[in-house]
């Protein structure tokens, strides 16, 4: 998960983790009531999700405000003290790891995607990898109608992600498109070699085979084409052929990008109404062309 993405996560949730607490007695026995406890549980699960502070969570889920799963939570008071002193100090990781990550993570521009580089094993392919995704974006997006430009604003280790300014929203809605289309590709591709290793399964001759590949290369260029021209038809006005050309090119880069485990998403400071613009990286079986009737003609 980027560091941005926690980020966000943590400045979500950390007011939750503020509880708050009752004292009552009852035969002689001093009680603790955590009020909101079920609001409380459903932040630590959500910061959970990061990966983080694992041995505190799993701790705070072993106590009674969590296996009660009451909104509300009684607890006898020496139990009780142990539960504030864990919840204390869960906050308190939370609070300075948040206030470590303001100082390290800039804030994102919504001009901007991040990119998710595949596997980089040494310089070369961090080289390869790189120009390959500058040559998708400005072929697309460096021109007088669409503004756009491409700059590196962070870097990310572990996965590598750049954050990449693209200078305008309509370049990052071009680049939206261009990661939709690109998807759209690299499922049909995914298809096609389905579709081969099935009719190598059925003994089919080399002649017949190879007559199926002919075909899904027709079918998948045109495919190429009709996303180039739908993209260009939303994002163009004047008439320019070699942009059509210079559209395609990216998309067909793009989905080998995307077969090496590349991924583009919109800033976290995008709006949802950009952000619904990309597709669904975990769910890309799902994802359908937004070409009308791609497979009719019409």
């Amino acid at each position: 998960m980027k560091l941005k993405e926690i980020k966000r996560i943590l400045q979500a949730q950390l007011t939750e983790l503020e509880i708050k607490t009752e004292q009552s007695t009852a035969n002689n026995q001093t009680f603790l009531t955590f009020k909101g406890a079920k609001n409380y549980r459903m932040s630590v699960e959500k910061i959970a999700q990061t990966g983080l502070f694992k041995n505190e969570i799993d701790e705070l889920r072993n106590t009674l405000l969590f296996t009660s799963g009451q909104p509300d939570v009684r607890v006898i008071n020496n139990e009780a003290r142990v539960i504030v002193e864990q919840t204390d100090r869960f906050k308190k990781l939370a609070t300075g790891l948040l206030e470590t990550l303001k100082e390290v993570t800039p804030e994102e521009n919504p001009d901007s995607v991040s990119i998710k580089l595949p596997n980089v094993t040494d310089f070369e392919d961090l080289s390869r990898f790189s120009s390959d995704f500058h040559k998708v974006l400005s072929q697309a997006i460096i021109n007088e109608e669409i503004g756009g430009k491409v700059e590196i604003s962070s870097v990310e280790n572990g996965s590598i992600w750049l954050d990449v300014l693209l200078g305008s929203s309509a370049a990052v809605t071009l680049v939206a498109g261009l990661a939709w289309s690109g998807a759209v590709i690299f499922k049909k591709i995914q298809e096609g070699r389905i579709l081969e290793k099935q009719v190598k399964a059925l003994d089919i001759k080399n002649d017949g085979l190879k007559e199926i590949q002919e075909k899904q290369k027709i079918q998948l260029d045109q495919l190429v084409e009709m996303e180039a021209k739908h993209l260009f038809s939303e994002n163009f006005k004047e008439n320019d052929p070699e942009q059509i050309e210079r559209l395609k090119h990216s998309i067909k880069l793009l989905a080998d990008l995307l077969f090496k485990g590349a991924e583009v998403h919109p800033a976290l400071q995008a709006p949802e109404k950009v952000s619904n613009l990309f597709p669904d990286f975990k769910n890309l079986e799902l994802l359908e062309s937004k070409i009308k009737k791609i497979g009719t003609g019409g």
